[in-house]
């Protein structure tokens, strides 16, 4: 009876193991969309752009390399990898970006001003922020996911060391 109590108790975690990963995935991917079309924003708006769509390099041109970190963790998800410590830090990293450069300090790029204003329509410029919100709603819930997925990790470790 102990044997398959076991049997059942590792299907569960592999099962819960399988649904954290795929909603981290679901989440990068949500992430990697948001930050897509809010980058487009920039171009189109032609407001805080900068190279390879102006001449100067400037924080925009930077910021591009956030892919670098979000398709990595999606490859890694897509092979079957969790990869919740590289999501929480992928996540930590791009908060922190789109935070500061659109809520702190003189220079920021302040929503209504920067992105809403900008824009001749009404429903363009709330279409932007629309992605704004969307892109911080969703890294500040791949962050989330990623902590849980890390806190479950340590517990089915934890668990298994003990048995």
């Amino acid at each position: 009876m102990k044997e398959g109590g076991s049997i059942s108790v590792q299907t569960e975690s592999q099962r819960a193991r399988t649904r954290l990963r795929v909603r981290l995935l679901i989440v990068g991917i949500s992430v990697t969309v948001f930050g897509f079309l809010h980058h487009v924003d920039h171009v189109v708006r032609g407001n805080h752009s900068g190279w390879p769509f102006q001449e100067a390099i400037t924080p925009f041109t930077f910021s591009l390399l956030i892919y670098a970190l979000l398709l990595p963790g999606i490859y890694m998800n897509l092979r079957g990898r969790m990869a919740a410590g590289w999501w929480l830090f992928t996540a930590v990293v791009a908060l922190a970006l789109v935070f500061s450069v659109h809520f702190v300090g003189q220079d920021r790029e302040a929503p209504i001003r920067d992105i809403y204003a900008v824009y001749g329509s009404p429903v363009s410029g709330l279409i932007a922020l629309v992605v704004l919100a969307g892109l911080l709603t969703s890294l500040v819930v791949l962050a989330i996911t990623a902590l849980r997925a890390l806190r479950a990790g340590s517990l089915v470790r934890g668990g298994t060391n003990d048995g």
